[in-house]
């Protein structure tokens, strides 16, 4: 109650303020006087928003018609201040009166400044003149439209004769195009056809050369000559994929890489197998040929190798392979683990079959007219930087 009491005598009584009338020493005349004028004032601010608001409803086609209303809020909200003028004299509601002028300052500074840039507009409309003489100008341009009309319908004849006979000429042309079409979705679907099928032999002759490699894998004792028979079968395996993607994809030309490499990486794990172990493959969508994606599925098929035998002595860790582009467009493959590091030139020392990835390594990166960085710090990092119109 009492937070009620104080805002209502602010704003309408406040303490030890006296009214207007007051300073006017309560003179009748000067009373009569302001009250009169203030009165006046009022009515005629209120008249004129509705003069204002008669003539926008009325002339809807006005340009420019909301600023009617923008005048319509502000002259009577000045018609309101000169009401509480009134109302002062006798009351000392200086609160609410207050709170109306600024209202009342809003709207005034609010139309100035939409008013002003918008004069330029305004005076840009034209006038009735203008309009007259570009009405008298429309007239005459109908009358010269009438008459071109005229010409146009003369010549529509000569147009639709000659219509005629091109039509004809079409009719002629489309049929052997579609007779040419024809043949070529043909010859098309008979290419795509020995496509999937060259695709499909070589995929069975691969997996042939595997299922041999594997039968003489189990023949053998040494050690060395069964990893070699083991790098080989991986290899074998990646050359296998590109062509089993090749034959599924919508053009026989190119693959999205990125579903090819975690396949891969995943099948390498699944073939060393019976370590603990993560991969993480991540790859940008990207469509690839056969020319790259074979030597592209044989680096990854290296690398991964190398990791699963060197970098875990333990047996433990995580393996990322990564494909994306770099800021400036060019793409990059990355191969790391947080294995415990090595040095695959000494590795080669220990164990062929490692002298000759590395070897192919380096045949795969200069084919592809890349670079490759090792880095050793936490582990080992291969980082090949492709050639942007290898890799486009």
């Amino acid at each position: 109650m009492g937070p009620a009491m104080s805002l209502y005598e602010w704003l309408f009584n406040p303490s030890g303020l006296t009214p207007h009338g007051f300073c006017l020493l309560w003179a009748p005349g000067l009373i009569t006087l302001h009250a009169a004028s203030d009165a006046i004032i009022a009515l005629a601010y209120f008249s004129i928003p509705l003069a204002l608001a008669s003539f926008a409803v009325q002339r809807k086609d006005l340009e420019y018609s909301w600023i009617i209303h923008l005048f319509v809020a502000f002259i009577l909200a000045c018609g309101t201040t000169h009401l509480m003028s009134i109302v002062t004299l006798w009351s000392p509601a200086y609160g609410i009166e207050g709170i109306i002028k600024a209202i009342t300052a809003l709207l005034s500074i609010a139309t100035a400044a939409i008013l002003w840039p918008l004069i330029p507009k305004l005076v840009a409309l034209p006038s009735a003149s203008q309009l007259k003489q570009l009405n008298f100008q429309l007239l005459f341009k109908v009358d010269e439209q009438e008459r071109t009309a005229q010409l146009l319908r003369e010549s529509e004849m000569h147009v639709r004769q000659s219509n005629t006979e091109l039509e004809r000429r079409v009719e002629e042309r489309t049929a052997e195009l579609v007779a040419a079409n024809a043949r070529l979705s043909q010859t098309l679907e008979q290419r795509d056809l020995l496509l999937r099928e060259v695709y499909h032999r070589v995929k069975n002759n691969l997996q042939v050369i595997d299922s041999i490699v594997t039968l003489q894998t189990r023949r053998l004792t040494d050690p060395e000559a069964k990893n070699a028979l083991q790098g080989l079968r991986r290899r074998l395996y990646a050359l296998g994929l590109v062509h089993q993607q090749l034959m599924g994809s919508s053009n026989l030309k190119t693959f999205d890489v990125s579903p090819f490499l975690k396949e891969l990486s995943e099948n390498i794990m699944e073939g060393i197998g019976g370590r603990d172990i993560s991969l993480s493959v991540r790859a940008i969508p990207l469509d690839v040929d056969l020319d790259f994606a074979i030597p592209l599925g044989l680096l990854v098929t290296e690398l991964v190798t190398n990791s699963l035998k060197h970098a875990f002595p333990d047996g433990k860790g995580k393996i990322d392979v990564a494909l994306n582009r770099l800021p400036d467009g060019t793409l990059a493959l990355i191969v790391s683990d947080d294995g415990a590091g090595y040095d695959i030139l000494e590795a080669a020392q220990k164990d062929r079959a490692a002298g000759l990835g590395t070897a192919l390594i380096d045949g795969l990166v200069s084919q592809l007219k890349a670079t490759i960085k090792v880095n050793r710090i936490n582990g080992t990092t291969s980082e090949i930087l492709f050639a942007r119109d290898e890799a486009a």
